[in-house]
């Protein structure tokens, strides 16, 4: 079995949004909008990629059925993995990341409510469209357990780009749902919603030099080209 299979299950084409993520959350989250030391954000960015990493997985794992009549590309479709060895896989990923967090000093509540709310949109999405509240909110979890660091906390700055995210991935939700309705230009809106993904970091970068932190902002804004050449390689949606 091939890494691609595994990457592909990963969704690894939307990692580089999610390191812009935790780079803003650290950021925002700490009383002077430093840019953190190499060590904690190479953590916390390792530990928000597996997690995100076991979500995706674990998305695949209960679509299963679904993929099998839409998306039979698809890595458990095709057999290329069974569905068992996925979900374990899911579950090591998802456990890591978290542990990570929790072992640095992150909140276990909010790292139990990051988790509870990855899986219940994992189960729930293909058959709720409220569900897309789940979706921005693993994202705006993601940035509170990481504002639970030590030295960091629920900043006013921090509380406003986690609105902003809020609003960005529920609106690319809503559009990603209309992919599977008879009639609906299915390869359109999925290059749509790739894009959308894509440029997640932007909303990050804006945060950022709305507060002068103006080398992570840099950072996140070059998470998009990033983004997008991972996105021609690995699956992201």
């Amino acid at each position: 079995m091939s890494a691609r299979v595994w990457l592909d299950l990963a969704r690894a084409g939307n990692l580089p949004s999610v390191a812009g993520n935790v780079l803003a959350a650290l950021v925002l989250s700490a009383s002077d909008h430093a840019l953190p030391a190499t060590g904690p954000l190479a953590l916390a960015i390792l530990a928000g990629g597996l997690i995100y990493a076991g979500g995706a997985t674990f998305n695949d794992v209960a679509d299963a059925s679904f993929d099998a009549r839409h998306r039979p590309e698809r890595a458990i479709p095709r057999g290329r993995v069974t569905r068992s060895a996925a979900a374990w896989v899911a579950g090591i990923q998802m456990l890591l990341g978290l542990g990570l967090l929790v072992a640095a000093g992150a909140s276990v509540v909010w790292a139990g409510a990051l988790a509870a709310v990855i899986l219940a949109y994992d189960w729930t999405h293909k058959r709720w469209t409220g569900s897309v509240a789940l979706m921005a909110g693993c994202r705006v979890l993601l940035g509170f357990t990481v504002a639970s660091l030590p030295g960091h906390g629920n900043t006013p700055a921090l509380i406003a780009w986690l609105g902003a995210v809020f609003a960005y991935i529920a609106g690319l939700s809503l559009l990603a749902r209309r992919e599977y309705l008879p009639g609906a230009p299915a390869a359109r809106i999925g290059h749509s919603v790739g894009r959308l993904l894509a440029f997640i970091p932007l909303v990050d970068a804006v945060a950022l030099a709305m507060v002068g932190a103006w080398p992570p902002a840099l950072g996140c804004a070059l998470m998009i080209p990033l983004a997008r050449w991972a996105q021609r390689r690995v699956a992201a949606n």
